[in-house]
């Protein structure tokens, strides 16, 4: 099982919050405390969920949390982990949330009220669904949105009533921010420029 070559120190970080069935890690997703979904990762590979729930994992009270790091995917932001396992270290205060393949303003919101004081991270996918994730994150940071949509090779975002075209081949969180004029100083992650997400740098190396 490609789960257990994650560094054992990212797998003990993280047990309380997965559950083992077989060889199926499943990662659930809740709201409310109800459950809706479950991400699971197998011999096959990930299925992630599309829900309004969200997987969390927080040590302590929140209020003391000063990183909070988001993403598409739970196995990926264990993967993230396994390459910068120092952002476990208690001493960061670190909480991790998977919102799932299409990440919701409310969502964020309620981890903004949940997590006051922390800095925001993405850890989404280096193509342009991530990479369009971390901009709405960014938005989302300063309580406003933008629209996005991809004509031809162009990404098209409108924001404060002004419409922008930047080349998908060059769009990233820092020509969004130069464009628009946001500036949210939240802090993206992305894997080794061959691979689209951590998942895939790690699992390459079986």
């Amino acid at each position: 099982m490609v789960f257990i070559q994650l560094k054992a120190e990212v797998r003990n970080f993280f047990a309380p919050y997965i559950s083992i069935v077989e060889d199926d890690i499943q990662f659930t997703y809740e709201l409310d405390n109800q459950v809706l979904e479950h991400e699971h990762w197998g011999e096959k590979g990930v299925r992630i969920p599309v829900c309004k729930g969200m997987w969390l994992v927080t040590e302590g009270l929140p209020i003391f949390v000063t990183h909070l790091f988001a993403g598409h995917s739970a196995s990926d932001l264990l993967c993230f982990c396994h390459y910068h396992p120092n952002w476990m270290n208690p001493s960061c205060l670190s909480a991790f949330a998977s919102l799932g393949l299409l990440p919701t303003k409310e969502q964020f919101t309620g981890l903004k009220i949940l997590f006051p004081n922390a800095k925001i991270h993405t850890v989404f996918d280096a193509g342009i669904i991530g990479r369009v994730a971390d901009c709405k994150v960014a938005t989302w940071q300063l309580g406003t949105s933008a629209r996005f949509s991809l004509v031809d090779d162009q990404v098209e975002f409108r924001f404060n009533n002004k419409r922008y075209f930047i080349p998908a081949s060059v769009f990233s969180l820092s020509r969004f921010e130069k464009f628009s004029g946001v500036r949210s100083g939240i802090r993206t992650h992305k894997p080794k420029a061959q691979f689209e997400t951590f998942y895939q740098s790690f699992t390459s190396m079986g």
